[in-house]
């Protein structure tokens, strides 16, 4: 109903997500995307397009059943803003379709589609990560917790912290990840069936992953093999902030027990303030020959006016002794 002739004394409604629209991304987005394709393409730039779980304006509700949520049923709403999704069927229907859109688009402009998972996994804390406390962990939708009751006959155990010791979970620990695992089957094996030519790559952060727990949640590694993705692509933006290089060597060493060789390894550093080892980081990943280094953001990058070309770094070679 219209409230009148002007706009006075009027409130924004609640947007949300329609999840039916076909296609998903409208039209604006899909323009966008499709003249820097073409740019990037014309500039015989590859690129990499991506998704998380994060919707910006994702429907919290029990009915709509995209949620991930806490054990009292809370859905994981995020400051960024936006709600964390979950890896039910009705989920993996809409960003099927987003994946595969995007891939399309890529291929009208003349690339090769190369898309990312990026951060598709459990959300990381029994927090919203900016002093908003959860009831616990987020792997209570209800999807989940039938999946997980079809498959054991009991209820999944109440995780409020990521610093258990996974050792003493064994069917959540390996239900979890197997369900991020078949997510992202899903898709591919969904794109594939219109863009037999697209590659993924996945980005896993070390930082919001660094406790054991985190670690055997998140990163399915049935799924995520270096024959099922032409990268593995890392980031620790904690880690360069907090100038903690002893870890930050650990992230780039990070795929090397999982099997990609460096030509499958990727590095995505935060742009930071001089102080910060983000340059160092970056050229250490260069410098193991990783398949590319990617600096985030380019908003960042201008904000702050670093100028181009980079400085190589000190070098030096001399020889001592007779």
């Amino acid at each position: 109903t219209a409230s009148g002739s002007t706009l006075s004394g009027g409130v924004d409604g609640t947007w949300l997500t329609d999840l039916g629209a076909s296609p998903p991304v409208n039209r604006a987005a899909r323009d966008w995307h499709s003249s820097f394709f073409a740019a990037l393409n014309g500039y015989g730039i590859e690129s990499t397009a991506s998704f998380s779980m994060e919707l910006g304006n994702g429907d919290p509700s029990v009915a709509a059943g995209i949620a991930q949520r806490d054990p009292d049923g809370n859905p994981i709403l995020l400051p960024t803003p936006s709600l964390q999704t979950n890896f039910s069927p009705t989920s993996l229907a809409f960003w099927q379709q987003c994946y595969a859109l995007l891939a399309g688009l890529q291929a009208s402009a003349g690339l090769t589609p190369f898309l990312q998972f990026g951060e598709v996994q459990w959300w990381y804390f029994p927090n919203n990560g900016a002093g908003v406390a959860f009831a616990g962990m987020p792997f209570y939708d209800a999807w989940t917790q039938s999946q997980f009751f079809a498959e054991y006959g009991r209820d999944m155990t109440v995780f409020t912290t990521n610093t258990e010791n996974p050792a003493d979970y064994p069917d959540e620990m390996a239900f979890l990840p197997n369900v991020i695992g078949n997510f992202t089957n899903s898709i591919t094996t969904f794109v594939h069936s219109t863009q037999a030519s697209c590659r993924f790559e996945v980005l896993y952060p070390t930082d919001t992953n660094d406790t054991p727990f985190n670690q055997t949640v998140n990163y399915p590694q049935p799924a995520w093999t270096p024959s099922a993705l032409a990268v593995l692509k890392t980031e620790d933006f904690g880690f360069t902030l907090g100038r903690d290089f002893n870890e930050i060597e650990q992230t780039l060493e990070f795929g090397t027990a999982l099997g990609f060789s460096a030509a499958q390894r990727a590095q995505l550093t935060g742009v930071s303030d001089p102080a910060s080892p983000w340059l160092k980081e970056a050229q250490s990943a260069a410098g193991m020959h990783f398949e590319s280094v990617v600096l985030w953001a380019l908003d960042q990058f201008c904000l702050i006016g670093y100028g181009l070309p980079f400085n190589p770094g000190l070098r030096r070679s001399l020889r001592m002794g007779p």
